[in-house]
């Protein structure tokens, strides 16, 4: 082959290399394309590393910092055991809540364990008092209510890592608004 030819070649193969890196633009993944939310971010802000990143980090924070170990039946628990656990939660959650991208909320979400002589809508109802109590704890601490929001889940979502007392818990993630 003569050396014209290979040059040919060679610049053929630099343009065409030059326009595939020159294209950048990004393609939202499969939940960012089926309108999702969970996570919390567009796709223009995820191919940019924005919110999604800052939302992800702060809700691996939260999930260090459950508050567990609620009385069977009941909202409270005495206020020494509370401590233990409030006060750390209270201290990730103003962290996290004044970092918080614009367009989010804490969600504080109660839980309830299974038991099977209690109806699905008693354990909802003491899974939400369970997050109000929490919630107003956090507003005593100094959170601002407009930046929280809280939910009762019953026994919906147990954690199977948990053992059956654990699972009567707060639980806390970023959602958005």
């Amino acid at each position: 082959m003569d050396i014209k030819k290979i040059n040919i070649l060679m610049a053929g193969a630099l343009v065409a290399f030059s326009v595939a890196c020159g294209s950048t633009d990004k393609k939202p993944d499969g939940a960012a394309a089926a309108g999702s939310t969970e996570g919390g971010a567009s796709a223009s802000s995820r191919s940019f590393g924005g919110d999604d990143m800052v939302v992800d980090a702060a809700n691996q924070q939260l999930a260090k910092v459950p508050v567990v170990g609620f009385p069977p039946f009941s909202t409270s628990m005495p206020i020494t055991q509370f401590d233990q656990y409030g006060e750390n939660a209270a201290t990730v959650a103003k962290g996290v809540v004044a970092s918080m991208p614009a367009g989010y909320k804490l969600q504080i979400t109660g839980h309830a364990n299974q038991h099977a002589s209690k109806s699905a809508a008693y354990t909802k109802s003491l899974s939400q008092q369970r997050a109000k109590y929490v919630y107003n704890y956090f507003v005593q601490k100094g959170l601002d209510k407009s930046k929280m929001t809280y939910v009762g889940v019953g026994n919906s979502e147990p954690d199977p890592n948990l053992s059956h007392a654990d699972n009567r818990r707060v639980t806390f993630k970023l959602v958005k608004k």
